[in-house]
């Protein structure tokens, strides 16, 4: 159950303001370390700056998901971006470039969520030659305990997916004809879809997402959701159905926070990032320091002399920018 959850004790905050602070915190971290070290602190991202890289890489994560083959569960999309969204809240993407995470955090869903597929089936799914899928495995993997360890271990995610078939079932059981609720169906997934990529996941338990997305659909359609609030979920007392209005207007808020980012600035930041990722130092699942976008030293792929296409990360990046942007 939600309310007895690991997600709602350590993974939901009070407000929209509490996850800036956490986000900006993050960033003053590693401000810090490089002032500690005798670096120059001129060229690191901002915090808007690495939120604009988070909602880049979470756009591309989301696509991902989308074009798998065999199709993915929308269960493995929301546990992914719910990770995501977790790793990025108290780490910053100049110690984790967000393109090898995003897709350890699908793969890791993929088992968490019980979709079968493997690694290789996995891998199969990005656009690019055998030697860099070959190499996207290796990083992958051994991706996946640091994954577990940014996320504390934390893996079950409660998602609006279900919260909302309940609602649609009660409807149909209690309000209004099958056909008629069926029909607020595609909307309320569209809007779903879309709150993956806010901080819903962050702010509300999964059920007040799920109404929101039912009360949007109905607007869309023209049904009144308004009497079914009243009929059959409020307790009976005007201040419940307040509650239940305002939890809908708040999600509401926050989902129409997610807009399409402005391509050329997201470019410009890419680029900061790919230059300060070049220098920064981060630690393997196994404790080995390398350089971002590197393979582990002593793999072979690291002693390969051929020349490797260029990638966001500098020579040694797990996949081409086409195959990554493109492929999925």
């Amino acid at each position: 159950m939600f309310y007895s959850s690991t997600q709602r004790k350590f993974w939901t905050f009070s407000s929209e303001e509490e996850l800036r602070k956490l986000r900006c915190q993050t960033n003053q971290n590693i401000r810090q370390k490089q002032e500690a070290s005798g670096k120059d602190c001129s060229k690191l991202l901002t915090p808007d700056e690495e939120l604009m890289v988070c909602q880049y890489y979470h756009n591309r994560l989301k696509e991902f998901c989308m074009k798998f083959q065999p199709p993915m569960p929308k269960s493995v999309l929301a546990s992914a971006s719910s990770y995501f969204k977790r790793v990025y809240l108290q780490n910053s993407v100049m110690e984790h470039h967000p393109k090898i995470l995003m897709l350890t955090c699908v793969y890791m869903a993929c088992k968490v969520e019980e979709f079968n597929v493997s690694i290789t089936q996995f891998v199969n799914n990005i656009r690019a030659r055998a030697e860099e899928r070959e190499r996207a495995v290796d990083i992958i993997l051994n991706n996946e305990l640091q994954l577990l360890q940014l996320l504390n271990f934390h893996l079950t995610v409660h998602n609006p997916i279900r919260p909302l078939e309940g609602f649609l079932i009660d409807m149909k059981t209690r309000h209004r004809s099958a056909e008629e609720v069926e029909k607020l169906r595609p909307k309320a997934e569209e809007y779903l879809d879309r709150s993956f990529l806010s901080d819903a996941c962050l702010l509300f338990p999964p059920s007040q997402v799920a109404l929101a997305a039912l009360w949007h659909a109905g607007n869309e359609a023209g049904m009144d959701i308004l009497s079914y609030i009243q009929h059959c979920l409020s307790k009976g007392d005007g201040a419940d159905h307040n509650m239940l209005l305002d939890q809908i207007k708040n999600v509401q808020e926050v989902v129409c926070h997610v807009t399409q980012l402005d391509a050329s600035l997201v470019e410009g930041v890419k680029a900061k990032l790919a230059a300060v990722g070049s220098v920064e130092v981060t630690s393997d699942s196994q404790g080995t320091k390398r350089k971002l976008g590197t393979d582990q030293p002593g793999r072979q792929g690291a002693k390969k002399k051929t020349k490797q296409p260029k990638t966001e990360q500098g020579a040694g990046g797990v996949l081409t920018l086409s195959s990554l942007e493109e492929g999925t």
